[in-house]
This record gives structure tokens, C-alpha cells and sequence, in this order.
């Protein structure tokens, strides 16, 4: 049965249209791929974000100081950042990798100072 995408013998498209389909296909499919990482960058993001106003609030922190805590026990326990934040979110404890960064009692709070200019707590040597 013949249809108005077969070549004038009903045997098929010609080969231009052919080339043009396959490169429609690589697009759209380049674009699937796009869409799908900006997603999962935005999905990071949120988890991220949110991560880093919990520790704002739990330890009086400013926004930067909040990231870099989250970015330090990243670094320091060798995982990723979005993954350490998703920990913190999923529960009401905070992760030994973020806990081992901070002062854990007020004597040993007593050994660090605050930056005036940035909050950013730094350790007395």
C-alpha cells in the first residue's frame, strides 16, 4: 500500500528525506539528553539549596558559610555535594561528615572566632 512519504515507485523515501529523518533523530535525541542533565542539575540545586538553609538555621550560619560547611564535608568524606545534602534532608540528624566540622561542645567553641566582616568561623591556633 502505497502512501505519500514512498518514492514515486512505492518502494520507500528517497534518500534525502532519509538523511533529513536520521538527523531529526540525532537532534531530538541530543535534546532529550539536555533536558534530562538540566533537570537533574535542577533537582541538585533544590537539595542543595535547601541543605544549606538547614544549616543556616541549626547552627546561626550565613548563607556562604552554610555552602561552604556542606562543600568542606563533601570534600573531606570524598562524596558529592548534592548527596550530602540529600542526606541532611532525609533526616532530623546531621550527617557525622558536616558534624565533624563544627564545634562540638562550648568549651571547644571557646577555641574558634567568628570573622566580623563574614561570620565564617575560624579556628585559634
Amino acid at each position: 500500500m502505497a502512501n505519500e512519504f514512498d518514492g514515486a515507485d512505492g518502494h520507500g523515501p528517497p534518500a534525502q528525506m532519509e538523511a533529513e529523518i536520521q538527523r531529526l533523530v540525532v537532534y531530538a535525541d541530543a535534546q532529550e539528553r539536555k533536558v534530562t542533565q538540566l533537570q537533574a542539575a535542577l533537582d541538585s540545586r533544590v537539595a542543595i539549596e535547601r541543605a544549606i538553609g538547614m544549616l543556616a538555621e541549626r547552627f546561626g550560619l550565613l548563607f556562604p558559610d552554610a555552602f561552604e560547611l556542606l562543600r568542606a564535608a563533601a570534600r573531606n568524606s570524598r562524596c558529592e555535594v548534592r548527596a550530602l545534602a540529600a542526606e541532611l534532608g532525609s533526616s532530623r540528624e546531621t550527617p557525622p561528615e558536616l558534624a565533624e566540622l563544627l564545634p562540638s561542645s562550648d568549651d571547644e567553641a571557646a577555641d574558634y572566632l567568628r570573622c566580623p566582616s563574614c561570620g565564617t568561623l575560624v579556628a585559634l591556633s
